[in-house]
């Protein structure tokens, strides 16, 4: 299965569409989180059935701002568990496996003074389950100065406590292959700035539940913000231990019948 989690600049617009529906079908995710949607259940539940998915749930937009969506396949099993304006929560089931384990799609508060509630959130979402966790999307915040190109340096007290916040929850960031500067603005101007603001982070437990997982980034042309595409492939299924088989034929080897008698002895002694 695979996750993609990507601020989309509003689904009101067929072109957006077009470009989730390629996404969909290129990566063939089994579950989908979107931000900035500035839209609501009415209008994102054709947009479901287009895609071809079973489930989903909006945080409906304010405006001409805000709104979350995550859809899911009938066959992937999403209970949610809590939302607001910033976040959905969610337990997933694989039932072939056996397994359960929790998404967390996040939406970073975009107003600087706003941030701390961000950071209070990611951390009281840390103290609600013992599952293995994974959190996606954008945070609008950045861990390390070099997170950022461009514009002036990002204040160190919005990385500090960006970085204390992810800490606190027992999380830790997830590589991603691809381009890493996730969103732009200005771009082929003297005012050009990028920034790692979309990123996935995970507890140690779902790392070591999905060992094999990887993720990317994907360039499109229809928003300043890029997608992230989670894969997350099953542990590896170990052989089964091979059972041991005597050959008669070892009998002609010399001394071998007084090593397996000698051996036998002492087994069964």
């Amino acid at each position: 299965m695979s996750i993609l989690s990507w601020n989309c600049p509003g689904l009101g617009n067929p072109a957006t569409v077009q470009v989730l529906v390629d996404l969909v079908h290129s990566k063939k995710p089994s579950i989908i989180f979107l931000a900035e949607t500035f839209a609501g259940t009415n209008k994102l539940s054709p947009i479901k059935t287009k895609l071809g998915f079973h489930g989903l749930f909006c945080v409906n937009n304010e405006g001409h701002s805000g709104g979350l969506a995550l859809l899911w396949k009938e066959d992937t099993k999403v209970s949610i568990t809590s939302y607001s304006k910033h976040h959905i929560d969610a337990t997933i089931s694989l039932s072939l496996v056996d397994i359960e384990w929790r998404f967390t799609g996040f939406y970073g508060a975009p107003e600087r003074h706003r941030r701390p509630e961000s950071w209070a959130l990611l951390k009281q979402l840390s103290t609600t389950s013992p599952l293995p966790w994974t959190v996606m999307g954008d945070f609008n915040d950045i861990l390390h100065q070099d997170e950022k190109r461009g514009g002036n340096p990002q204040p160190l007290r919005l990385i500090s406590g960006f970085r204390e916040a992810v800490e606190a929850s027992g999380l830790r960031d997830f590589g991603f292959n691809g381009y890493q500067f996730t969103w732009e603005r200005s771009k082929g101007t003297p005012q050009w700035v990028e920034a790692k603001l979309d990123r996935i982070l995970n507890t140690d437990s779902w790392c070591d539940l999905f060992p094999n997982a990887k993720a990317e980034s994907i360039t499109t042309a229809r928003s300043d913000h890029m997608p992230l595409h989670l894969q997350i492939l099953p542990p590896d299924t170990p052989n089964p231990k091979s059972g041991f088989r005597f050959e008669n034929l070892w009998l002609r080897e010399a001394h071998c019948r007084e090593i397996m008698i000698e051996s036998w002895s002492k087994t069964y002694s």
